[in-house]
């Protein structure tokens, strides 16, 4: 990936580049998987119910990536959260932020998957090893919080902002590859997998985009999504303690 931190790519392309990447990095992810001794031989539904550990790998290639580049920036991370608030209005801000984020994700789950599927299909959360629940249950919303929202907003946005001037579409172009990114968590082609995973995330970051456009303050968002992740992380590790459970939301679902 060095191209796209090299010091020969010109700035002002890197907004531009950089939302293409996490959705090439989630698939490139599934496929590596079954790369490995264990998974040979068999097809992406046997990796698919290991995409929260993708998630965190791509994650933390994202953030390494995103440190490397404000870094020759000479910026910081911090720089990309936008604009500083005092402390109070934060306090009232952040659960505002996490009831919409829960609201809205969770609407869009239900709403989407009932309109393609019929019904919310249960696949999403599958029992892992508890070891991997517990991986997931730490790292899961503490990379997503770290490296989402700061790759997406805080430095595309910001930057297609700066050379074009057009404040809706310097949202609008990476929100798409934000909701993109999705239809490859997991990687499964099949179409009304990939539409529905798309569709589901949506209303939550038309929400998105609309805070921050108004705004441009990331962390109450941020902190918003990092719940959203810990209750995918405590689904995940109820079922992998108890696959039973698992069996019975399969048998409820249909």
């Amino acid at each position: 990936m060095r191209w796209i931190i090299s010091t020969n790519t010109k700035p002002s392309l890197l907004p531009y580049l950089l939302p293409a990447l996490r959705p090439l990095l989630f698939a490139a992810g599934s496929l590596l998987v079954l790369c490995l001794p264990s998974f040979r031989g068999r097809d992406l539904n046997a990796v698919a119910p290991w995409w929260p550990l993708i998630c965190i790998a791509v994650n933390l290639i994202t953030l390494a990536v995103l440190y490397r580049i404000v870094k020759k920036e000479g910026r910081s991370l911090r720089s990309l959260l936008g604009k500083r608030k005092d402390a109070s209005s934060r306090r009232k801000e952040i659960p505002i932020a996490i009831a919409l984020m829960l609201v809205l994700g969770l609407g869009g789950l239900w709403g989407f998957s009932t309109l393609i599927y019929g019904r919310m299909p249960v696949d999403g959360i599958q029992p892992l090893p508890v070891w991997a629940a517990l991986i997931v249950l730490i790292f899961l919303p503490l990379s997503v919080v770290l490296s989402e929202l700061p790759l997406y907003l805080g430095y595309c946005a910001a930057g297609i902002r700066e050379t074009t001037g057009k404040s809706r579409f310097a949202v609008i172009y990476p929100l798409f590859f934000y909701a993109l990114q999705h239809s490859f968590i997991p990687l499964l082609f099949d179409v009304r997998h990939m539409v529905s995973r798309f569709l589901i995330f949506v209303p939550l970051l038309i929400m998105i985009g609309i805070w921050y456009e108004r705004k441009r303050d990331l962390l109450p968002l941020m902190i918003g999504h990092g719940v959203l992740d810990l209750f995918t992380g405590i689904q995940l590790l109820i079922v992998s303690l108890d696959p039973s459970i698992y069996d019975m939301m399969r048998s409820a679902a249909g």
